[in-house]
This record gives C-alpha cells, sequence and structure tokens, in this order.
C-alpha cells in the first residue's frame, strides 16, 4: 500500500475518532459546535491543525478542563503516538504547549490515554 494510502486512512481513522468524540462530548453537555463546524468545512485534520496553532486556548479546551475531560480534546489526540504521521513536531509541540499552559502533566496524561484506548481496541 502506497504511503499515501496510508495517510488517507489514518486521517479516516482520526475523523472517525473525532466525531466519536465530539458525540461523547454532547452527552456530557458540551456539543463542541465550532469544532464540527471546522470539521465539515476543512475535514478533521486541518481542523485540528487549526485549533492547535491557534496561540491561545480556546474555549473548548477550557470547557474540557472544567469537565475534566482534557483526555477528550484535540490537543491530545495529536499527541497520540498513532496520529504522529498526521502531524508535523510544531504541531504536536504547540499542542503539548496548550496543554502545559492548563498544568496538565501530559506525559502522565498521555499514557492513561494511549493504556485506555489500546485496553479497549
Amino acid at each position: 500500500m502506497s504511503a499515501s494510502t496510508e495517510r488517507a486512512k489514518l486521517a479516516q481513522r482520526f475523523s472517525g475518532d473525532m466525531r466519536q468524540g465530539v458525540s461523547e462530548l454532547a452527552r456530557l453537555g458540551y456539543p463542541a459546535t465550532v469544532f464540527q463546524r471546522m470539521m465539515a468545512d476543512h475535514g478533521a485534520v486541518e481542523a485540528a491543525r487549526r485549533l492547535v496553532l491557534d496561540p491561545t486556548p480556546t474555549y473548548g479546551l477550557w470547557r474540557l478542563q472544567e469537565l475534566k475531560r482534557l483526555d477528550a480534546s484535540v490537543e491530545m489526540w495529536v499527541l497520540l503516538p498513532w496520529y504522529e504521521p498526521l502531524f508535523d513536531q510544531p504541531i504536536r509541540d504547540q499542542a503539548e504547549r496548550k496543554l502545559r499552559l492548563l498544568k496538565v502533566d501530559v506525559d502522565r496524561e498521555l499514557r492513561q490515554l494511549v493504556a485506555r484506548l489500546t485496553s479497549t481496541a
């Protein structure tokens, strides 16, 4: 399989994960309408890239912190090792920086998220 086909499949998987995450957050009372609109306009990977590159934490990131669900943030999912091919290092660095601004122990949270996701796969 070609690299572009692999990347397209990975982007499709990321898109599915983002849609599932939005559904889960809606059940918690946060519909993430801005992100949904961005995904509709640009696709999940580009929407994530744009959100992460915004230099200030978005309302959504603050809201997820209030809900104690930063594990569901785009910033955290951009850092997942299996999505690394979709996001270059400056984007991954910015995602980590934004989480650290919110006092997140990124390494610990990422380990927990990876463990949770791989145990249910």
